[in-house]
């Protein structure tokens, strides 16, 4: 990136991080455990909640897996379900789900699923407390007006740290865009954890899941908008997924790795909302737009081709993750950083994670893939190196065997 363009993104990065000093970012109250959900009624009436929306995955609800919520619901409080919940929530799916809330006169939502379910709900609720807002017009930072109703996270996965996180992300179905709405008010009010939702899910999910919460504790700690807490944070939760990844993997019923799995992802969560993500992020979002693949396994992927593209920007951060993994290890900053990434890559391999996608992404669609995480990327996230267009481009051609070989 040219030097006039890394001083408009530094500059608009620094504002930035001045003005959020003075922006109070909320964390969810927290109940853990299985009699958690006996919870939630006492948490409405006390704000004055009488009839919430579950907002809850196709899947999930047949299957019945919210069986014990429904439970604690009996008798007690008036509730109505919204069960259409998919991957990757789109506007269109967002307003249906509005439609449903007004239609049943509901006044709070409960939110229970993956960080897609989260999304929704969360997206949900800044259309019933901004009516007259288009959706498409909340995009980007601090653009909801008005609180919104209150709203219970329930995570299934351990990965978005959605639950904790003033950010949801939705598709613009008519043209592809998938991108990010931040702004505080979109934090729950109450995260709620049980770990042995988490005990049904295929390894597959696993990984992707915990993969991502590994990309948002990276990103973030990497990021020049990190803070002592959010490190703190984002380090943590890095050794909790170096420990306990992998065993819960191979293990889908260690009910004590999924739970310190969900406290590795929340974490991570609380670290990004203040410090940001990076191109990681930009560039998934891209590719999972425009081809409908799963968020985190498009973030394993990438996570290693954009940590080299920094360069020694990362080495220093790389170093203490490093560390972090194996504290034993001793060697300069560039030999641990280099051995982090040695160790990644064999890492992803352990958890299916292929080095590249299949002929996925078309030669036609990498200008507009590359200038899409460009946009989003620059100048908001406080990267350790600013990237133009052209070089993510390069990362995508680096993404896909169908350009092996071949460079910009």
């Amino acid at each position: 990136m040219n030097p006039l363009s890394v001083f408009y993104c530094r500059c608009f990065q620094g504002l930035l991080r001045f003005v959020m000093h003075f922006v109070k970012i909320p964390e969810p109250a927290v109940e853990n455990g299985k009699g958690a959900f006996a919870q939630i009624v006492p948490f409405l009436e006390k704000r004055k909640a009488s009839h919430p929306l579950l907002v809850v995955g196709e899947h999930a609800y047949a299957s019945g897996r919210t069986k014990p919520l429904q439970e604690a619901f009996e008798g007690k409080v008036s509730y109505s379900v919204y069960a259409k919940g998919k991957e990757d929530p789109t506007i269109k799916e967002v307003e249906d789900a509005y439609q449903a809330y007004q239609k049943e006169g509901c006044d709070s939502l409960v939110a229970f699923g993956g960080g897609s379910i989260l999304d929704l709900a969360k997206a949900l609720g800044a259309r019933v407390s901004n009516p007259k807002v288009p959706l498409r017009k909340m995009k980007g930072v601090l653009k909801i007006r008005h609180p919104l109703p209150p709203l219970i996270a329930i995570p299934t996965t351990a990965g978005t740290g959605s639950e904790a996180t003033l950010a949801a992300v939705v598709t613009d179905e008519q043209n592809g865009d998938k991108y990010a709405i931040n702004d505080p008010k979109l934090v729950p009010a109450l995260a709620l954890f049980d770990s042995s939702l988490l005990l049904s899910l295929p390894p597959k999910q696993i990984a992707y899941s915990g993969l991502d919460a590994l990309t948002h504790a990276v990103e973030s700690f990497l990021g020049n908008s990190s803070t002592k807490k959010t490190e703190k944070d984002a380090l943590t939760s890095a050794r909790l997924i170096f420990e306990n990844l992998l065993p819960f993997y191979e293990n889908p019923k260690d009910e004590e790795a999924a739970t310190r799995m969900l406290e590795a992802s929340y974490l991570a969560g609380l670290s990004f909302t203040r410090a940001y993500v990076g191109y990681v992020h930009a560039l998934a979002h891209a590719i999972g737009g425009y081809y409908h693949l799963p968020h985190g396994f498009l973030c394993a992927l990438i996570l290693p081709k954009v940590l080299k593209a920094y360069g020694k920007k990362a080495e220093r951060k790389l170093s203490r993750l490093e560390a972090i993994r194996c504290p034993e290890k001793r060697g300069s900053d560039s030999e641990l950083a280099q051995d982090f990434l040695t160790w990644l890559k064999s890492f992803e391999r352990q958890l299916g994670i292929p080095e590249k996608l299949d002929h996925v992404i078309r030669r036609e669609d990498l200008d507009a893939l590359s200038r899409h995480a460009a946009k989003e990327a620059n100048p908001l996230y406080p990267v350790p190196k600013e990237l133009s267009a052209k070089e993510l481009k390069q990362i995508l051609i680096d993404c896909d065997v169908a350009f092996e070989g071949q460079a910009e």
